[in-house]
């Protein structure tokens, strides 16, 4: 039985990761502008995109709403998110999350539960680049992500 360490990661209202939330809704709004040049009636979707965006940037960014993840811990081998309405869950991490040296972007599953995902990105603070998570304490995040979740037996 493995021991892990525990990991409290407070997440921290950011800019630019809620522009990083809210990218697909915005592109998705250059296009229709783009295209509404030819087709004016593409208008239409403005208000919905801009809505998106709005919204994805105020959740992941701004950290406002009740989904809106506030903290992710590690306790005992397990990952629980902090809400924005102060609930605490108990999820599992996706197969397809990202990890990358200076971010991830998750997809975390309540656990015993049919809600939908809660998609999360974390930024690591640096000196040169603010982020919306302290470095040390994501970077031991994401060595658990990688290499400390178990694994399912193999079935013969």
């Amino acid at each position: 039985m493995a021991v892990f360490s525990r990991i409290e990661l407070t997440i921290a209202p950011s800019v630019t990761v809620g522009l990083m939330a809210s990218l697909p809704w915005l592109l998705l709004l250059a296009f229709l502008l783009a295209a509404a040049m030819e087709t004016p009636w593409l208008l239409a979707g403005t208000p919905v995109t801009l809505a998106g965006a709005w919204r994805q940037f105020r959740k992941n960014g701004l950290l406002r709403g009740r989904k809106a993840v506030c903290t992710l811990q590690l306790r005992q081998g397990r990952l629980y998110v902090g809400l924005g309405d102060g609930r605490e869950l108990p999820v599992t991490p996706a197969a397809d999350c990202r990890v990358f040296a200076p971010m991830a972007l998750l997809k975390l599953y309540p656990s015993d539960s049919r809600f939908p995902p809660y998609s999360v990105i974390l930024l690591a603070s640096t000196p040169a680049h603010p982020g919306n998570v302290p470095e040390d304490e994501f970077r031991r995040l994401r060595v658990w992500l990688r290499l400390g979740q178990p694994r399912p037996a193999p079935t013969q």
